[in-house]
């Protein structure tokens, strides 16, 4: 009989805490807050979609035309044409044009090398859709100067350029 007063008292007590607890919260300040059922329709009811004025759309177009003539614009990286392995074999790199374009067609890298001496800059060349332009520089490898007209990046230690396009400059 004992077990049963006992066990009615508790579902109770847990039914009274249960439907007490849907309406309102206590907080540790004493303060009371809505359930959150009550918090989603008031969210819902002040936010208001807002449209951003449509001059700002216009100077934004306005903007991107100017930085892409910038880019066709700008001018160019100089630089020769090198094998990294020549390089990295204690050589400068140099290629003729065909050794350049059997090492690329093997998948040997080819890279564009800004400036002369322990201040050179090995840049390795992507083409605009993400591929590597090893096979691109290889044509311009008997050239003197080579110049690209892209964007240069550096990611943990290495060069890159996004070449737009890539010129003779002898």
């Amino acid at each position: 009989m004992m077990k049963i007063l006992t066990v009615v008292s508790v579902v109770l007590v847990f039914l009274f805490t249960s439907v007490y607890g849907q309406g309102t919260k206590k907080t540790l300040g004493g303060s009371s807050t809505k359930s959150t059922q009550e918090n989603k329709v008031e969210t819902q009811k002040k936010t208001m979609p807002v449209l951003p004025p449509k001059s700002t759309e216009i100077k934004k177009e306005s903007k991107e035309n100017k930085t892409s003539s910038k880019a066709k614009s700008a001018k160019p990286i100089k630089g020769r044409i090198a094998s990294l392995s020549g390089i990295f074999m204690g050589g400068d790199g140099r290629v003729s044009k065909e050794e350049a374009i059997t090492m690329a067609g093997k998948g040997d890298p080819i890279v564009f090398v800004v400036g002369e001496g322990k201040r050179a800059k090995i840049y390795f060349v992507f083409n605009t859709d993400g591929t590597f332009g090893g096979k691109n520089l290889a044509k311009y490898a008997s050239n003197k100067y080579v110049g690209i007209i892209g964007k240069k990046t550096s990611k943990n230690g290495l060069n890159f350029i996004i070449a737009e396009s890539i010129e003779s400059m002898d």
